[in-house]
Parts: structure tokens; C-alpha cells; sequence
């Protein structure tokens, strides 16, 4: 271990190539997950119904009644022994975070897994018995599986600590996630701080008046649409409906492939070059009930790239601040803090107070970034400020077709 390198888990995705037998051995087990997922939610809900017969409001379970509920489904159902007992035990214990979640206010009341889902997966928890070598993986009861991935990637699985694997199954594609620790050295310190501010015309508008485009995916969305259309009208599960289904796998999966890797790419921009990253702590999912913005918002993907440039500040050692989402950022003057309250849709204003010129979106970066600092005001990184300029550079990325 490095002197000062932050241990951290990361998740490493890995694609599999699986022979028929083991197809068939994954499919058993992202069946058997689903059962008991669908068979666990089923108990819970006809014993809440007696309880509420008493005038019971709630039902609270926990992990031992769930571990319970599942050794009675092995008896009854002996064909859950084909998969191995973590991946099972994993399910209630994503359930129970489920119900917790909806008790809290978090979340929605969880739902039934269906078989028609595009993505389904199972996860193993790694007791010594998750052997990696350089092409094939050997899972604990599953066996071994062809992989492919870069040599930087293999090595780090086999330096690594593997805490659990997650095999996924993605529009007929199969993956391994692995959960491992691995050590981040801090990145150099820049002396530069930065306000963002995230958009729906531009993705992101940085203090220094860097303005970030949306990824254009206006080809791979023009795709699915036209193969969604063709699915509609084909027979459910038969050769010409999967077939276009596969076809559609591809398109949904280039479109996601895309987003993530610019979202790498910005992500690891922002934080090689800025200490201190401000942004808005959005309410997404209220953004998601206006029904105009919604399909917008699915495109544009934000929270996946708050996610990212939030893990990534912690790894390697950047404060990441997240203010007020009721903060007016657009309609206060950066310069002398004048609310303008009459700025309705326009692009570009000019404070009645100081005359200052204010792009809309620079200005939101820049009160982002001002708001950020005041809550680190104790904070020695604050003293590093560096505006930077106002010119403003486009950074766009093509669509192209296959």
C-alpha cells in the first residue's frame, strides 16, 4: 500500500463469454433470484393483508424473517439448491433495503420482477472461492466462464480484494460487476474552483463560462423508435420478434455505452482540474413529473453524471458541494447580488443595478460556485480560488451510425 492513497471500492465491469451449459446455468439462477424475489414480496403482502385486519398500518420485516420466508421456499422448491445460497440471501437483503426505502420516503413500494425485463442480475458473495485467472473466471458453483477485458483491468483483478461479483444479463449480453477495494493516489492539487450548473439547451455550464453541449444521440434514439415499432408488431417470443429484439438490444446498449464513457471522460475532466466542484442538489425525480421535460431529462442522464463526478471527488481527494435547490442562482447578479425577479424565459439579462451583462447560464454557474465557497468559508482550500476567464467554448460529440 502506497503511503496517502485512499482505499476505495470500485465497480469492474467485465463482459463474459459463456459456452451453451453455462448460459443455461445463468439462467437458472437469474430465474431462481426473480422466484424468490417475486415469491418473498407475495408472503409479505398476504401477511400484511391479516394484519391489517387488526388495524396494523405498517409491517416492518427484517432480515431474520426474510432468511426464515426463504428456508421454507427451498424445501418447498428444491430446485433453488442449483444457485449458489449468497445470491439468494442477496435478494431479501435487496428487498429488505427496498421496504426500507419506501418506509423512509425514498423510493416506490417495490415491485414484481418480471422475465421480460431487458437487464436482470444476481450478485455472489465472494468467501475465497471466486477464482480469477487470465481468460476465465471460476464461479462457486457455476464453474468457469470465458471473459474479456484489457490487460490493465486483469491485473487489477488480481491484485485486488474481490468483495462480490454480479452477473448481469443485458439484452441478451452477459457481464460480471465486480465489487472490489482498490487504492486511488489523491490527484495534484490545481488551486482552481468551479461552479457548474446543469442544463437541458447545454448539459452543463461551467463558472468560467466553459459551456459543456448534451451528447448527441439523435441517431441511436431514431433507431429505437424504428425498432421498437417493428417489435410491436411481431409475435411475442417468436424467431422474428427476438431476432428484432437483439437488434434493439444493440441500439439501446450503443446509445448507454456512449453516454457513459462522455460522462467518464467530463467527470474525470472536472476533477483532474478543479479542488472544489459546486453544484445543485436537484430534485430529479420532481423534474421527472413534468411530462414535457421527462423524456429530456431520461435522455440527458444527470444524476448518472453527478454520480460519477461525486465518487470521483472522494477517490481522489476534491471537495464536491452540493447547495440549496432552492438557491435563485439564476436570478441573482454574480457581481453585486441584485435579484432580478422579472427574468421569465430569457437567455441573456442585464442588471438594472451594476449594468452587468449576465449570459443566464454563466451567471447560475458562477452563484453556484460563489454559494459553494461561502459554505466552505472555514475551509483552507478556499483560499485557492482562480475565476478563470468568460469565454465561452463549445464541446460537442458527433453521432454517427453504425
Amino acid at each position: 500500500m502506497f503511503y496517502g492513497c485512499n482505499v476505495v471500492n470500485e465497480g469492474l465491469r467485465v463482459k463474459l463469454y459463456p459456452d451453451k451449459v453455462m448460459r443455461d446455468k445463468f439462467n437458472q439462477s437469474l430465474g431462481n433470484a426473480r422466484f424468490v424475489w417475486n415469491n418473498l414480496l407475495t408472503e409479505y403482502q398476504e401477511t400484511f393483508e391479516l394484519f391489517k385486519q387488526h388495524g396494523y398500518t405498517k409491517l416492518k420485516c427484517n432480515q431474520t424473517t426474510f432468511n426464515t420466508m426463504l428456508t421454507m421456499l427451498k424445501k418447498q422448491y428444491p430446485f433453488l439448491y442449483k444457485s449458489e445460497s449468497s445470491s439468494l440471501q442477496q435478494v431479501y437483503r435487496d428487498l429488505l433495503q427496498a421496504f426500507n426505502g419506501f418506509f423512509n420516503n425514498t423510493s416506490n413500494y417495490p415491485k414484481f420482477k418480471s422475465k421480460k425485463n431487458p437487464k436482470n442480475g444476481f450478485r455472489i458473495q465472494n468467501n475465497n472461492n471466486i477464482k480469477i485467472t487470465n481468460n476465465t473466471i471460476v464461479l462457486p458453483k457455476l464453474g468457469k466462464v470465458h471473459y474479456r477485458t484489457s490487460p490493465q483491468y486483469k491485473q487489477l483483478l488480481k491484485e485486488s480484494k474481490i468483495n462480490n461479483v454480479t452477473i448481469k444479463k443485458e439484452h441478451n449480453h452477459y457481464y460480471a460487476v465486480f465489487n472490489i477495494e482498490t487504492e486511488k493516489r489523491p490527484m495534484k492539487k490545481t488551486g482552481k474552483t468551479v461552479g457548474i450548473d446543469l442544463g437541458i439547451r447545454t448539459l452543463a455550464t461551467l463558472s468560467n463560462g466553459l459551456k459543456i453541449t448534451n451528447l448527441d444521440t439523435t441517431h441511436e434514439d431514431k433507431m429505437i423508435k424504428k425498432y421498437h415499432r417493428i417489435l410491436s408488431r411481431k409475435k411475442y417470443n417468436s424467431k422474428r420478434y427476438n431476432k428484432t429484439l437483439k437488434t434493439l438490444g444493440k441500439w439501446i446498449q450503443r446509445k448507454n455505452n456512449r453516454i457513459k464513457d462522455a460522462y467518464h471522460k467530463l467527470s474525470h475532466y472536472l476533477v483532474k482540474n478543479y479542488d472544489i466542484i459546486c453544484m445543485e442538489n436537484l430534485d430529479i425525480k420532481e423534474l421527472f413529473q413534468d411530462t414535457d421535460l421527462s423524456s429530456s431529462l431520461q435522455s440527458i442522464a444527470w444524476r448518472k453524471l453527478v454520480d460519477m463526478i461525486k465518487y470521483k471527488c472522494e477517490w481522489y481527494d476534491k471537495k464536491f458541494i452540493q447547495i440549496n435547490r432552492w438557491f435563485a442562482s439564476s436570478k441573482n447578479c454574480s457581481q453585486c447580488g441584485y435579484y432580478y425577479k422579472d427574468l421569465g424565459d430569457k437567455k441573456e439579462w442585464t442588471c438594472p443595478n451594476c449594468q452587468t451583462h449576465h449570459d443566464i447560464d454563466i451567471n447560475a454557474a458562477k452563484n453556484i460556485q460563489n454559494e459553494g465557497l461561502n459554505l466552505l468559508i472555514d475551509d483552507p482550500l478556499v483560499n485557492l480560488r482562480n475565476w478563470g476567464d468568460s469565454t465561452a467554448i463549445l464541446l460537442s460529440w458527433e453521432s454517427t451510425g453504425p
